[in-house]
């Protein structure tokens, strides 16, 4: 089922100082067949369309501690664009990326909403398909919830992170997500995690927020 305009409503969000708009799907459970599901023969539901709390997290880590300025970043598995909408806003050159076309629309939609002029989208599955650049920052939250997709993650970072650049990843472990940094390591990425303490339907919810670079460079 695909999801029109009619469908949309916009939310504020804040991160720190910053008081943003995002157009999100409105009664999204609306495009879930749990029914499908459980017999495991249903498309997979539009996790793009949820504002997940591990971007969130990420959002007010490069809003902190990420210096975004003259940097091409990629926002990887985009969804609604939250954290490349933060990152254009302290100065990055930001192309969302996301394997369902309308994610990308409503990515892009956000960041003009949010008078971000310095943005591109592009429809893409990192599992199959590769950008003819490299990134200084490659963010992605909440992109880990997929096991036998591991390995190509791995390796489209090491494909498309710059020399002396740097993934950050937003892990909230949502599934068993060790095997990941296994072929982290494979590909011959350096990473290393800070845990964040997090609130999620009032139950605490740790989500790691992962630094990874290429073995040897950088610091």
């Amino acid at each position: 089922m695909s999801i029109l305009p009619c469908d949309a409503e916009p939310i504020p969000v804040t991160v720190g100082s910053h008081s943003l708009t995002l157009l999100h799907v409105k009664d999204l459970e609306r495009f879930i067949d749990r029914e499908a599901l459980l017999r495991d023969d249903a498309e997979e539901p539009p996790y793009w369309a949820h504002l997940w709390t591990g971007a969130l997290a990420l959002a007010r880590y490069i809003d902190a501690q990420v210096d975004c300025r003259d940097q091409a970043v990629l926002d990887l598995g985009c969804g609604l664009g939250l954290t490349g909408i933060m990152a254009a806003l302290k100065g990055g050159r930001v192309t969302f990326v996301d394997k369902e076309p309308e994610a990308v629309s409503f990515a892009l939609v956000n960041a003009q909403l949010n008078a971000c002029s310095r943005c591109e989208a592009k429809a893409l599955d990192f599992t199959r398909d590769m950008l003819d650049t490299r990134f200084s920052l490659i963010l992605g939250a909440e992109i880990l919830y997929d096991r036998p997709t591991f390995p190509a993650l791995a390796n489209f970072l090491s494909t498309h992170l710059h020399l002396d650049g740097n993934a950050i990843i937003a892990d909230a472990k949502r599934t068993n997500t060790q095997e990941f940094y296994y072929w982290l390591d494979q590909a011959g990425l350096h990473w290393t995690g800070e845990e964040i303490n997090e609130w999620e339907d009032n139950l605490p919810l740790p989500v790691s927020i992962v630094t990874i670079q290429r073995r040897g460079e950088g610091g």
